[in-house]
């Protein structure tokens, strides 16, 4: 009888969507291509999301070897799986691997029901593992591997891997009974065109790979884009950590357009792009764009500050360029959005506030992201020295799901390491950072007061940086107005990860039943009482110098510009050029402000309720400014 093989690559749904068990598929395809092992072995089942134990014990049958993937959002219910497995199968073979199994073997002394940790790429030593298993090799002489013998807990170095011609798991037929039993699922599946990344960001996973980007073989790759387009895979998305950087990207890219205008899939095609954005990702992302299936091109940083860039081991593109990629997709009409990193080794409160008045001034206005730095133990920044040298503490949270809706059945919960201090920024220093970040995100690129902002620098009266700074200090002065109140929440949920009790999201039912990043909750709270808002917030923007007549009618245009939930066609006389004149500050180009009578006639949309309003707005259309009718006004 053929022994039995499991594997566990779970993850969480959202909704209806749900991702294809990618790592696990691939390598049982590459272990299986082993006469051996498929002489010798049945891959029983791949589990792709989070069951209850109890009914996934009763799923299992007699399992001779067991292999979890393991990541920050699955380690802990694997481990309680894993657990309830050996308790029942003493013989059970059990393996770890995946980003969230640190690279020395501490997990086999705090879990003693593990038996093996797999370290770095996974398809040959996993295969040598199976085949050592069946007495056919040394596991002892397996590299990036960790397993107990006689003289204590052994470590192998991880393997050099030139190899990439690996068998494709869809191809395979892997996945086809996943597909069969799960047909209301919309699925996310990944594709690999390439492997391996040329940098070495200290805070990444990827950072601590050792081996060359290789390119997977493109009839695989098309191979995979046809498959995924015959059994209608909602989303596609590019495991590659720098796609772009080859030219047959781009023909990739065209054989994914050319699979939506056939059969409709994907709905969108998601990535990370070349982190030295070039002409070849703008085209790319025009494409995408002019076939709706992009959100957004990421235009990274991840820090503005040199002294942070060379703590982490990073170099960004020129600002120069930046300001030019940026006119370039402002002109093509392509959303864009920055990513920064807070809480970065170096950073600091000046730092991070004199940045994103950089990017501000760049001409950003259509959305940054800023994440807090997580701690990821098979990262440069996860080792020892590393730590120490720079002082790195951190807060074990709650796992930050952001736009997932809680689930009462899953009694197993995941856990974050968020960067809360380093020798460059302490704990209060955190939270102001992330109060400022919170307030420029909801109240300049949410556009709740961009053009407000825009006008008072473009006519020279107020940076950014001052204009932000100032409004966040009016709002902790006075919690009890409408923004004020949804800023002191976002305070007290700061001050609840400090203490290690609170996550880095939040609820609100009046939103639907998901959890809201914190600048998020702050715009949607704000636009529940809008009118409000703005008497309220009157008597602040007075005070900067805008002269009476200008400042009404800017007012009246920054109100309507604002989407509602429950708006109709509407149109808004203006005195002056503000459509023209906002989109040249926008864009770059020189703005001069005219008194031009005109009727801006606006076709909104209602939506059904405030959960679809927030979901279609706040959490699927901020990559492309989707807040405000800008892009949307039709000016007699």
């Amino acid at each position: 009888m053929k022994k039995r093989l499991y594997f566990f690559q779970v993850n969480y749904p959202y909704g209806k969507s749900a991702h294809i068990p990618y790592t696990a598929g691939q390598l049982a395809a590459y272990a299986f291509e082993d006469k051996d092992i498929s002489e010798n072995y049945t891959l029983e089942d791949i589990f792709f999301l989070r069951e209850n134990p109890a009914k996934v014990m009763a799923k299992i049958e007699n399992p001779f070897m067991v292999a979890f993937s393991t990541y920050i959002w699955n380690c802990n219910y694997n481990k309680t799986l894993a657990r309830l497995i050996k308790e029942k199968y003493p013989a059970c073979i059990i393996v770890f691997g995946g980003h969230h199994v640190s690279p020395e073997g501490d997990m086999l002394e705090e879990c003693p029901y593990i038996d093996y940790l797999l370290h770095g790429e996974g398809e040959i030593i996993f295969r040598r593992l199976m085949r050592a298993a069946i007495g056919l090799e040394n596991a002892c002489a397996i590299p990036g591997i960790s397993l107990r013998t006689e003289n204590g807990i052994l470590t192998n170095p991880e393997m050099i891997s030139e190899e990439c011609n690996f068998p494709s798991p869809y191809l395979g037929g892997y996945f086809d009974k996943l597909l069969k039993e799960n047909p209301d699922t919309e699925f996310l599946g990944l594709i690999e065109t390439s492997r391996g990344c040329p940098n070495s960001c200290a805070y990444c996973d990827w950072s601590n790979m050792k081996s060359k980007i290789r390119k997977f073989p493109i009839e695989r790759i098309y191979g995979e884009i046809d498959w995924m387009k015959d059994n209608k895979i909602f989303i596609f998305g590019s495991a590659d950590s720098n796609f772009g950087m080859f030219e047959r990207d781009e023909e990739i890219t065209d054989r994914i357009v050319a699979a939506k205008k056939e059969t409709g899939y994907p709905a969108r095609f998601q990535t990370s792009y070349a982190k030295n954005s070039t002409k070849r990702v703008f085209d790319i992302g025009l494409k995408l764009e002019r076939n709706d299936l992009n959100r957004g091109i990421t235009l990274s940083f991840q820090s503005m500050s040199d002294e942070v860039l060379k703590n982490i081991c990073r170099e960004n593109i020129s600002i120069e360029y930046y300001s030019e990629l940026m006119k370039l997709y402002n002109d093509a009409g392509i959303a864009t959005y920055t990513e920064l990193i807070l809480g970065l080794p170096g950073e600091t409160t000046e730092s991070i506030v004199d940045g994103i008045d950089k990017l501000l001034m760049l001409g950003q206005h259509n959305s940054i992201y800023i994440h807090n730095c997580e701690w990821l133990p098979c990262s440069i920044m996860g080792r020892k020295d590393y730590v120490e040298r720079f002082g790195i503490k951190t807060s074990r949270i709650p796992l930050n799901q952001p736009h997932r809706e809680p689930d009462e059945d899953d009694i197993i919960p995941e856990q974050s390491m968020v960067v809360t201090s380093t020798c460059s920024m302490s704990s209060e220093d955190w939270k102001s950072m992330n109060l400022f970040c919170c307030t420029v995100q909801a109240f300049h690129h949410m556009g709740l007061l961009m053009f407000f902002a825009l006008y008072l620098y473009g006519e020279g009266l107020c940076s950014y940086k001052k204009f932000y700074t100032a409004l966040l200090s009016h709002f902790l002065s006075d919690p009890d107005t409408v923004a004020g109140k949804a800023i002191k929440s976002v305070d007290g949920f700061l001050n609840s990860v400090l203490r290690e009790e609170g996550t880095l999201s939040c609820a609100d039912k009046r939103f639907g039943n998901v959890q809201w990043p914190f600048e998020e909750y702050a715009y949607l709270c704000t636009v529940y009482e809008l009118d409000k808002f703005y008497d309220e917030i009157s008597d602040f923007l007075s005070g900067f110098g805008i002269e009476k007549e200008i400042f009404t009618e800017l007012m009246n245009f920054q109100k309507n510009m604002m989407k509602r939930p429950f708006d109709d066609k509407k149109e808004i006389r203006v005195g002056y050029n503000f459509i023209g004149y906002f989109n040249d500050i926008m864009n770059g180009r020189k703005a001069v402000l005219r008194k031009e009578e005109s009727v801006i006639r606006i076709n909104a949309k209602a939506f059904e309720s405030w959960s679809e309003f927030a979901r279609v707005i706040a959490w699927y259309g901020r990559k492309n400014g989707a807040a405000t009718y800008l892009k949307e006004a039709e000016k007699e």
